[in-house]
């Protein structure tokens, strides 16, 4: 144990009382605060008390010199909480080594704790680093200074100046982020003292410089951080409108005005569909769904709608009520069978633009009504038929049947249709080859109006006689007659009575039709007969009757 007394004023010793086992070294620290000026201070004899053993002495010398002017002003700047150093060479021109212990002042200054030199070592540089935790103002910088004694009486004196800076931006956030879609930005605060502090949540837009209602950018007002510890600050930004958005986020701690900030910047993009409209119908036929549209604005907000699908039917423009939900009705009438997918927008200033896929799906529709048809070998019939054309523009269409006893025109032109369609005729003739009943399928087709089928069912009667064709006596009369069969035919001309002559030709191409001259010689009485023309696949009957002679 020390004997503390005899230390006092200008000396000092730690620790003062202790143990000490058998071979262990015990370090003790001498602290000299001279109390005047001295060249020579000397305590001689202090003495340390040891259990079972004589004091130990010590004498300690010292001297306390003026402090020296100050040698330079080394100069800081750097931004709050951040660092700058700067050196200071020392010399030692003496023979023997120096262990300086340099006395540092200025809470916001730091070096090391001692300086070693070797004997005659030049300019060796000692670090002073100045790391501010508070910002300066212009007329009150911070102060500090470094003193250097020197083991042979002076000293050196260094004054301390510090400029502390606004503080540097924290970090830049750069999100990019879909509309309509609620998104949470963390933001890291740090305490950087060893308490606790509370700050205020500032954000300042800068781009827009006001957020409209259709956008959000908020938190909480106020976030408190632990000693020297780290939180997250919760972001939250929404927009309902394409666009780009930066704020400054500043944390204040409204008792020290310190603070710090981050830049933040959300790029928000268009986003996906919203959802998927399916549509399945058959063609011409229509086929309605609903879309609901969310208005969470206090305004109304009115909607341009764009659908470039030329089948679906949907208002020019729509309109929502503030704060509420509306259903918008769209219209799908295909007119060609397959499955495609298009897109409808809804476009309005105040909500952006609002995207939906559609998933459409146009099936084959049944047959038209029949058309039917009745005559006899040999004859024709033609019978007029509507469809209902709805494409929107002059289209063609192309005519088809699938059995030669039926004719159209190859094709037939359509003008514009109006928006509830207009009626298309169509003539179809019926030319039977056979006796009895034959079917077939007109097919009409468009690269705009689609495709129609209309069955056809037609009925051949066997001939029916004909005439009575009256011949003047010496005279002839003619008959007409067609080869109804789809190939060349031989026909046979047959009267039964001597007093008529038949002349016409006895092979007949397809489809072509010829003259039947039939004479008559003449006598005093009327005559009566009948004319036969057969062949394999009917025969036709012509009833002839013979004029008297008027001499």
């Amino acid at each position: 144990m020390w004997d503390m007394e005899s230390f006092q004023p200008d000396f000092a010793i730690s620790p003062t009382k202790g143990y000490i086992s058998p071979g262990m070294d015990v370090p003790f620290v001498v602290t000299f605060r001279p109390s005047k000026l001295s060249q020579a201070v000397q305590y001689e004899g202090l003495r340390c008390f040891i259990q079972g053993s004589e004091p130990l002495l010590l004498t300690l010398a010292g001297s306390c010199v003026e402090v020296p002017d100050t040698k330079e002003t080394l100069t800081f700047t750097c931004n709050v909480r951040e660092r700058q150093s700067q050196t200071i060479l020392l010399s030692n021109p003496s023979s023997e080594a120096w262990t300086l212990q340099p006395i540092l002042e200025g809470k916001y200054w730091k070096g090391p704790e001692f300086i070693h030199l070797e004997a005659r070592q030049k300019e060796k540089a000692y670090q002073v680093t100045y790391r501010p935790l508070t910002m300066s103002s212009e007329n009150k910088k911070h102060q500090g200074s470094i003193f250097f004694p020197l083991p042979d009486g002076t000293g050196l004196h260094y004054h301390l100046e510090g400029t502390a800076e606004a503080p540097r931006c924290s970090g830049a956030i750069s999100r990019q982020v879909p509309c309509r879609i609620s998104h949470t930005e963390l933001i890291p605060v740090s305490n950087w003292l060893h308490r606790p502090q509370r700050f205020l949540v500032v954000i300042d837009m800068l781009k827009p410089e006001n957020l409209e209602s259709s956008s959000v950018l908020q938190g909480c007002s106020y976030i408190d951080v632990p000693s020297s510890a780290k939180e997250d600050y919760q972001l939250t930004f929404l927009s309902y409108k394409e666009g780009v958005f930066s704020a400054k986020v500043s944390f204040l701690n409204e008792t020290t005005g310190e603070y710090l900030f981050h830049m933040v910047t959300f790029k928000v993009m268009a986003s996906g569909p919203i959802s998927t409209v399916k549509m399945s119908t058959a063609v011409r036929q229509r086929v309605s769904s609903t879309i609901k549209v969310d208005n969470p604005l206090p305004v109304p907000v009115t909607f341009d709608i764009n659908c470039e699908v030329p089948d679906v039917s949907v208002p020019q423009d729509f309109t929502v009520p503030a704060q509420s939900k509306a259903n918008l009705a769209l219209e799908y009438q295909p007119l060609k069978t397959g499955e495609s997918t298009g897109h409808l927008v809804l476009q309005s200033n105040d909500l952006g633009s609002l995207s939906y896929k559609l998933q459409l799906k146009a099936t084959s529709s049944r047959p038209g009504k029949p058309v039917y048809f009745r005559t006899t070998l040999g004859s024709r019939q033609t019978v007029t038929t509507k469809i209902r054309n709805f494409a929107q523009e002059k289209t063609e269409y192309l005519l088809q049947t699938d059995c030669a006893d039926f004719q159209t025109a190859k094709s037939i032109s359509a003008a514009p249709a109006s928006s509830g369609g207009s009626d298309l005729n169509v003539e179809v003739t019926f030319e039977p080859c056979h006796l009895g009943e034959a079917k077939a399928t007109l097919q009409l087709s468009s690269a705009l109006g689609g495709q129609y089928c209309i069955p056809l069912i037609g009925l051949a009667l066997p001939p029916e006689p004909q005439g009575p064709f009256l011949i003047p006596a010496g005279g002839t009369t003619s008959i007409s007659f067609r080869n109804v069969f789809p190939k060349s035919t031989a026909f046979q001309y047959t009267v039964k009575h001597p007093a008529f002559a038949v002349r016409a030709p006895g092979m007949l191409r397809a489809k072509s039709s010829t003259t039947i001259t039939v004479s008559f010689t003449g006598g005093r009485a009327p005559v009566t007969s009948r004319l036969v023309v057969s062949c394999p696949g009917g025969s036709w009957i012509y009833h002839l009757r013979g004029l008297p002679s008027t001499r």
